[in-house]
């Protein structure tokens, strides 16, 4: 009997969706359009992006990072219709994981999981270990070091962690409030920025100064801007953690692109903006690049110490809160990679575990949080940023590639949630994240290309003779 062709309805089609994918409803549903696009913002934490991950590529390409954030400004709006429309069409709380599963070749999907899982290793400790900075920051009085930082990031995971073991909706209504002070520093700066100007956009975008090894201005190479769009991609990310809740959104499969895409938007017009003006508000290029951090050096030059350190707190909070989601979001993506078997059965059964009262896959979180705990205490934050911006890269230069694959295989299914002018927005993503990954440093390159080696190992060494010999066992078991 031919399978029914679905079609999706705005009273549950993504429930629906759900079940014609051959899963089962597990997680409750109980967050409308609105809560996705705050649990995917809390989890970007603009704060957190615009004043920490944006320090690698200050440190880095100087102000280049001004026209390097506008070209992955426009990359992410581009992204964001790809996962508005993949995301819609499979419904999944996997996210991105969830995504390359369906539009790739299972080895590429393998090169595909093994970069995203990494990420679930590098932005939550990162963002930790910003908390403890800007509290030693905040507080003088505080041990100092990287040893303490370590500890204090650590105790920061530990809460975040707490948090986080509550049910979806209670963790919506803390990042709403977390999100709702981000706001109000992102308000904050940006009046001091856009009253405060000491120069011109263009100056920024077409003639960028970095600092050369004396720590002097010199004019910035091309090749620096394509340095900087891959760093970016670790500043202006996050946004796809609105698919990782897709199987807790009320409504349609529609409800689920919309989301991803609106969350995605959002996302690049904040940090580019915050960003790029605070270069155009830095009373001096040379001080802004060589300061702890660049952003509090631009908010004190105008408010004084006292100003700078509202911001801090604002900066504090908005981490933490950021770490609450990106968390849940991370424990999600486990959780189903455990659902669909990726792994040993042993690992799958034990991160498969949800409790039962807040319906969190608890086991999943647990793993999250213990083993970033320990990356703290081994981990540097710009290196982390920096590696982390080249493995999300390969994560949408695939699902780009994928979108592709989609439309050509799968003509007729319903995309709830269309993206426009397509193949426009894949080719400009491919094109954009091929150069930017070219650009990078052979020591990155050489880091991504032995993930490749070893998503690859696993596949052909574990996960496929596995299948196939599952295969013949079902086939046997039809046979009798």
């Amino acid at each position: 009997m031919e399978k029914k062709k679905f079609v999706d309805n705005p009273i549950n089609g993504a429930e629906e969706r759900l079940i014609d994918l051959g899963y089962k409803q597990e997680l409750k549903r109980g967050l409308s359009v609105p809560q996705n696009i705050v649990m995917a913002l809390s989890n970007v934490s603009p704060v957190m992006a615009a004043f920490t991950y944006a320090l690698a590529a200050f440190a880095v390409v100087g102000t280049a990072t001004a026209p390097a954030a506008i070209l992955q400004g426009i990359n992410v709006i581009c992204i964001g219709l790809i996962l508005g429309e993949l995301g819609s069409l499979y419904p999944v709380s996997g996210g991105l994981y969830s995504i390359t599963s369906y539009v790739l070749p299972k080895p590429l999907v393998f090169l595909g999981v093994f970069n995203f899982m990494i990420q679930a290793f590098i932005y939550i400790p990162a963002i930790a270990m910003g908390v403890g900075a800007y509290l030693q920051i905040l507080f003088p009085q505080l041990p100092q070091g990287d040893v303490a930082t370590s500890v204090i990031s650590a105790l920061s995971l530990i809460v975040a962690l707490l948090i986080g073991l509550n049910s979806i909706v209670t963790n919506s209504r803390v990042a709403q409030v977390f999100l709702a002070l981000q706001m109000i520093v992102i308000v904050i700066f940006l009046y001091i920025a856009f009253a405060n100007p000491q120069r011109g956009l263009g100056e920024l975008v077409f003639h960028p100064q970095a600092l050369d090894e004396n720590g002097m201005l010199v004019p910035a190479t091309f090749g620096m801007v394509l340095m900087g769009i891959g760093i970016m991609c670790a500043a202006i990310d996050g946004y796809g953690a609105s698919l990782g809740f897709s199987e807790e959104t009320k409504g349609s499969c529609r409800n689920v692109g919309k989301a991803v895409f609106l969350s995605a938007t959002i996302t690049a017009v904040i940090i580019v903006t915050v960003d790029v003006f605070s270069m155009v508000a830095a009373p001096d290029l040379k001080a802004f690049l060589s300061a702890d951090s660049p952003l509090l050096y631009v908010t004190e030059s105008y408010l004084g110490p006292i100003g700078a350190d509202i911001i801090n707190i604002g900066i504090i909070i908005a981490s933490f809160g950021c770490n609450v989601v990106l968390i849940n979001y991370m424990a999600r993506v486990l959780w189903t990679g455990g659902r669909d078997r990726l792994w040993p059965d042993f690992i799958n059964n034990a991160l498969t575990k949800v409790s039962g009262k807040s319906q969190v896959p608890w086991v999943a979180t647990l793993v999250i949080a213990v083993v970033d705990c320990a990356l703290v205490f081994a981990s540097d934050l710009v290196t982390m940023i920096t590696f982390g911006g080249m493995s999300a890269a390969v994560v949408y230069l695939l699902i780009a590639i994928g979108s592709i694959r989609s439309r050509i295989k799968e003509k007729d299914i319903e995309r709830p949630f269309k993206m426009p002018l397509f193949p426009l927005p894949s080719i400009i993503v491919i094109v954009f994240l091929c150069v930017a990954i070219c650009s990078q440093t052979p020591t990155d390159l050489m880091i991504v290309g032995g993930i490749v080696v070893l998503a690859m190992l696993y596949y052909f060494a574990y996960y496929r003779p596995r299948e196939i010999r599952e295969n013949k066992e079902k086939e046997a078991s039809n046979e009798e």
